[in-house]
């Protein structure tokens, strides 16, 4: 506004004293002119104002202000947290540094340590927040920034804070090297890193991706492609569309998912819910549970059970100790080739009663009776052993046979048993 009143108050000086002179002055004079339009040119078109006040026992200087609407925003600083919302038609922010000085002269020193620096160009909208020093002790920033909610992109890049992110169309990036992350009602694709911190997932229409070093992950619902990498911690997923999900230590749940999934954990237990199409589940120690998959299967524990359900499709199962249950629904023409095997524990199979089929079973020390069966096909035989363990074998083919399935445990009794629904 200063800048303003003075651009005004020289060009009415100018038009006093200076148009309509001759010869060299006049010359002078124009080129006077030309430098305070350059200057106006230069003047911001958006207001900006600042002011220090005491927040309980610490000082904070605010500041405020607006940039028109540009199809592209940039926001990047070296510390603070920042939040962005699509909620105004052109772009407004507040940003408040807050500092635990004792005395409001202190926080002045160290708030200019700080420089916020805003600019529009043909590029897009940008703010800036730059630290002079690094040794800022009880110092911290917050970016709350407006923006419409149709733009090209959204970039936010913070050294440390978190990110807070919703109501957006555009494609949203944002990385920082420590704090949470928040995210909800967002159409376009989001891509998140962070050094670390918990993130937090409402409603997601695009695809996401997110690589932390650590944190847990709770997502309500994403209707794009997913892939999720953390370091360490526990992912839990409402409802997915299709992707993959890897955690270097912890428990993951998906609940539902509407078309591939993979998943792996370093350590931890993995609970799945509905999948629509094919499922691979892998994790060095910890049990695996699916309620349903349209496709195929593929699982393995370095150590833990196994329970599958509603398997349209063949599977694939390895665990180094455990049990497995595995219950296949599927029709005549879906079942695939499937192999079963745990290094100690029993086996349990569900089978469609008129399912084509050929079976081949082994029990290399076989527990409790061993190898037992609801099918009139399968021709069990053990060995001529006067002393236990002993090993036993299930052969046959069902309903003419079909697909091979290969079950096998190296301790631990076999059960064959007619499944009592078919998949829809």
């Amino acid at each position: 506004m200063k800048q303003g009143w003075q651009f005004r108050t020289a060009m009415r000086k100018v038009g006093r004293e200076d148009f309509g002179a001759p010869g060299a002055a006049s010359s002078r004079k124009w080129t006077a002119t030309a430098a305070l339009l350059a200057m106006a040119v230069a003047i911001p078109l958006w207001a900006q104002q600042s002011r220090v006040y005491r927040d309980g026992n610490s000082w904070v200087e605010e500041t405020t202000g607006t940039l028109p609407a540009s199809r592209q925003v940039r926001i990047t600083t070296d510390l603070g947290s920042v939040q962005v919302r699509g909620s105004s038609p052109r772009l407004t922010y507040i940003i408040r540094k807050r500092s635990y000085a004792p005395s409001q002269e202190a926080a002045r020193r160290q708030f200019e340590q700080m420089h916020i620096s805003t600019i529009r160009n043909a590029e897009g909208d940008f703010i800036e927040g730059r630290l002079a020093t690094r040794n800022l002790n009880r110092f911290s920033a917050e970016f709350l920034v407006e923006i419409p909610r149709e733009l090209e992109m959204v970039r936010v890049e913070t050294r440390s804070g978190a990110l807070d992110f919703s109501s957006i169309v555009a494609t949203v990036l944002g990385a920082t090297g420590a704090g949470s992350v928040t995210l909800d009602n967002l159409d376009g694709s989001v891509k998140i890193t962070s050094g670390g911190g918990n993130v937090e997932v409402g409603r997601l229409g695009s695809d996401f991706s997110l690589i932390t070093a650590g944190g847990d992950v709770h997502i309500k619902n994403a209707a794009g492609q997913m892939h999720i990498n953390i370091g360490g911690g526990k992912v839990y997923v409402g409802s997915m569309k299709g992707g993959y999900i890897q955690t270097g230590a912890g428990n993951i749940d998906v609940r539902k998912c509407g078309g591939d999934l993979g998943v792996s954990s370093g350590g931890g237990n993995l609970n799945l819910g509905d999948v629509s199409g094919a499922v691979v589940a892998g994790t060095t120690g910890g049990s695996v549970h699916l309620d349903s998959a349209k496709g195929r299967v593929q699982v393995s524990t370095g150590g833990g059970s196994v329970d599958l359900f509603n398997l349209s499709q063949g599977a694939q199962v390895e665990t180094g100790a455990g049990r497995i249950t595995a219950e296949f629904v599927g029709k005549r023409g879906s079942f695939a080739d499937s192999s079963l095997h745990t290094a100690a524990g029993d086996v349990i199979v569900y089978l469609p009663k008129e399912l084509p089929v050929t079976v081949h079973a082994s029990s290399d020390m076989a527990t409790g009776h061993g190898i037992a069966s609801e099918f009139t096909g399968l021709r069990i035989t053990k060995e001529d052993n006067n002393f236990a363990p002993r090993s036993m074998y299930a052969e046959g083919s069902l309903n003419g046979g079909g697909p091979v399935l290969k079950v096998r445990t190296i301790m631990g009794q076999i059960d064959f048993r007619q499944s009592h629904w078919q998949a829809h």
